[in-house]
């Protein structure tokens, strides 16, 4: 299962986490159901960084949650669970008081509540005992390590061979407590991505945490301060903030010293790996590289509210104050071979077009020069080429040019109106017309231009005030125009503006008044037709009266002789 997937339902198919997505790693694709586009994270070139999943609006992407698994875990209570909390907490949960974590934890089950700024601090320690011999890349942050290894591996080398402080203070844990199960808390997506070999079982966010708490209902303002377990680390809890790293491991935090580089957000990290090399002079020894602006303090997890200056002062006051400094334990160790890990080149091979092959893509939205580039970014990638590209790849499609779109849509608008044979007119909510076809123009007799004058120009406003008033569609079965011409109307509103479609039923009418004429006529025709032949027949009837009164008298005279 994808870490980062898309719920095809809610997706609009906006573009706006292409538009955020710094590597550009997603793709517009047909959803299961084939009846419309969505946008989808290709996970091969995925860095994880979770923004797609700040900027939707629709809230539509979807990070593998594994919030059950570890619910079953606590309630069979088969073995141990133990958490391994981030630095960051202090500032990314909405606590008064975030010494009450470790009770919180215990209430929901974990039997073992650690800071994760533990191994943090073995880390500073391990890179203290054996220094690079070169500039190295900090390796604790995944979605960099991501970023390496995807889309710029040239520069694995120059990565830290150190595992991450989740993965050390993992591994350590492991180490102390064989058989249990380990349970990172914190405010990052990519780490639910970095297990390795087992060190961390499952990862959850503060988000998720937080919505567990209030799915239990639990009154944290109830809850008593407590300690977290095993050993308490010192400056290693600053790793979260941009110098964080550097103070741990006992580097100059001197932002203008040329030989250490902190620099956090994910383009200004792209922007750096983009201008590596060695061969700069002064190219700095250590570079203090975090993806999210402000340092794991903008993680995309955290639940409290707050912009970046505010949770970087929550951070330093919580563990500025009095009794939160480590005591005299001494640090736990973790062999030098737990410490290390290896990269490899994950980079996705992907098929590239040749210039004509662009050029053609291209032509499909009348991109025919480098005028006709725009390079807006409205559908999401950089320039038009860079998507021209990603179509050839099947990660776009064309008609995601919006401008291209627009004027096309414009175009098919404009030759309907200009077809219709009923007359169109678009009014602003000032009266003022803005729109008039050209059937229009003939029914009104138009000799000049009137789009820009008030309606009143053409036609009575009264129908288009009823309109605006009520919100409400009208129908006028004959209206007679000021040039002799009768119409029939339709008047209905339209966001800010009112549409009225005019047909001309002149001629029907008048067809219809010829043929009430003819039928009047008709009528009166057929009545005197039906006048004059009751006349005759009743004079026909008089006379055949007469002369079958004269035959009775005469036949009975005949009868009554034959019976004499």
């Amino acid at each position: 299962m994808k870490l980062i997937s898309t719920n095809e339902a809610k997706c609009r198919d906006c573009y706006k986490c292409i538009r955020s997505c710094p590597v550009k790693s997603i793709c517009i694709e047909s959803g299961q159901a084939k009846t419309q586009l969505s946008a989808q994270v290709i996970e091969e070139s995925c860095i994880h960084d979770g923004l797609c999943t700040l900027v939707c609006p629709q809230k539509a992407k979807v990070v593998i949650n594994h919030i059950y698994d570890v619910k079953q875990l606590l309630l069979e209570q088969a073995v141990p669970v133990l958490a391994s909390v981030a630095p960051s907490f202090p500032a990314m949960l909405p606590l008064a008081d975030p010494a009450v974590l470790p009770s919180l934890l215990k209430q929901l089950g974990f039997s073992y509540a650690g800071q994760t700024a533990v191994g943090a601090e073995l880390i500073c320690a391990e890179h203290q005992r054996v220094p690079p011999p070169g500039p190295t890349i900090s390796s604790a942050c995944p979605v960099v390590v991501n970023l390496v290894e995807r889309h710029y591996p040239h520069l694995i080398p120059y990565l830290s061979p150190l595992v991450s402080p989740m993965i050390a203070h993992g591994r350590l844990l492991k180490s102390e407590f064989p058989g249990s199960v380990v349970v990172f808390i914190g405010p990052c997506i990519a780490k639910k991505g970095e297990v390795l070999g087992s060190a961390v079982d499952y990862v959850l966010s503060f988000q998720e945490i937080w919505e567990w708490v209030e799915q239990e209902k639990i009154d944290v303002s109830k809850l008593s301060p407590g300690q977290f377990d095993g050993y308490q680390p010192g400056p290693a809890r600053l790793f979260p903030t941009e110098g964080g790293q550097l103070r741990a491991t006992a580097l100059s935090t001197d932002l203008l010293d040329k030989d250490i580089q902190a620099v956090t957000g994910i383009d200004n990290c792209i922007e750096l790996f983009e201008n590596f090399t060695t061969a700069v002079p002064g190219r700095p020894l250590f570079m203090e590289l975090l993806a999210c602006n402000g340092g794991c303090l903008g993680g995309p997890c955290g639940v409290a509210d707050g912009d970046i200056y505010a949770r970087k002062t929550a951070l330093l006051n919580f563990y500025s104050l009095p009794g939160k400094e480590p005591g005299d334990v001494q640090p736990p160790a973790l062999p030098s071979a737990n410490m290390y890990r290896t990269y490899q080149d994950r980079k996705n091979a992907v098929p590239v077009p040749t210039e004509e092959q662009v050029k053609s893509i291209l032509a499909l939205t009348d991109k025919f020069s480098p005028e006709d580039e725009l390079n807006c970014g409205a559908c999401g990638f950089n320039t038009c080429r860079e998507k021209a590209v990603a179509v050839f790849q099947g990660n776009a499609e064309s008609q995601m040019c919006i401008p291209y779109m627009r004027k096309r849509a414009e175009s098919i608008s404009n030759l309907v109106l200009r077809a219709l044979p009923d007359g169109v007119i678009i009014i602003d909510d000032k009266f003022i017309i803005r729109e008039i076809n050209f059937a229009a123009r003939e029914m009104f007799d138009c000799t000049r231009r009137v789009i820009g004058e008030n309606i009143d120009v053409l036609i009575n406003p009264a129908n288009f005030k009823h309109v605006f008033q009520e919100r409400k569609t009208i129908r006028v079965d004959t209206s007679k125009l000021s040039n002799g011409k009768i119409t029939r109307q339709i008047i209905f509103p339209l966001k800010n503006s009112a549409v009225a479609i005019f047909t001309d039923i002149t001629n029907e009418v008048r067809q219809q008044e010829e043929l009430l004429l003819v039928k009047t006529e008709t009528i009166d025709r057929a009545q005197g037709v039906i006048k004059k032949q009751m006349t005759v027949a009743q004079i026909i009837a008089g006379l055949l009266g007469e002369t079958t009164a004269e035959t009775k008298v005469q036949l009975s005279q005949l009868i009554k002789l034959m019976k004499e």
